[in-house]
């Protein structure tokens, strides 16, 4: 559980997350109402909301350019797909508690508020964007399309 300086900061983030769980029971189709949330609300992701996942393989000569993936590559995408990302998230792999490496350098998550707008994005600028991959990364990535099932918290 999240802790919060004061008890007005607490009643905020709760009436958030309950907007957030209502938006996901109202959406309708694929829209989702989250994207019209304020990016406070729209950081935590809800219930049957669509996601893609990206990893890219480790290996002892991958190479991948967080820098250039944080600075270059996710504002292109953020530009070019709009709207239709709710939230997209960067993250470096870890080695394991055993001291071995990751199976994977980056994961990213990319969170859809609006799967058609996400759809004709992607058929506009995909070719665009993949011809980006080789400046940050010689890495193996495996992409896989989502669907929120449930959230803990």
């Amino acid at each position: 559980m999240k802790r919060h300086g004061n008890q007005e900061e607490s009643e905020q983030v709760s009436d958030r997350r309950q907007l957030i769980k209502a938006a996901g029971t109202a959406a309708l189709g694929t829209t989702l109402v989250a994207s019209a949330l304020n990016n406070a609300a729209a950081a935590d992701s809800i219930a049957g909301q669509y996601c893609m996942t990206i990893v890219y393989e480790y290996g002892p000569d991958v190479r991948f350019d967080f820098d250039y993936y944080e600075n270059t590559h996710m504002p292109l995408i953020m530009r070019l797909y709009g709207d239709s990302i709710s939230r997209f998230e960067l993250r470096r792999g870890q080695p394991g508690a055993d001291g071995s490496p990751p199976p994977y350098i980056a994961t990213l998550n990319i969170y859809i508020a609006d799967v058609e707008a996400f759809e004709a994005a992607a058929a506009e600028h995909q070719a665009g964007i993949r011809a980006d991959v080789p400046k940050f990364t010689n890495a193996t990535l495996t992409a896989q399309r989502d669907r929120v099932v449930a959230i803990a918290e």
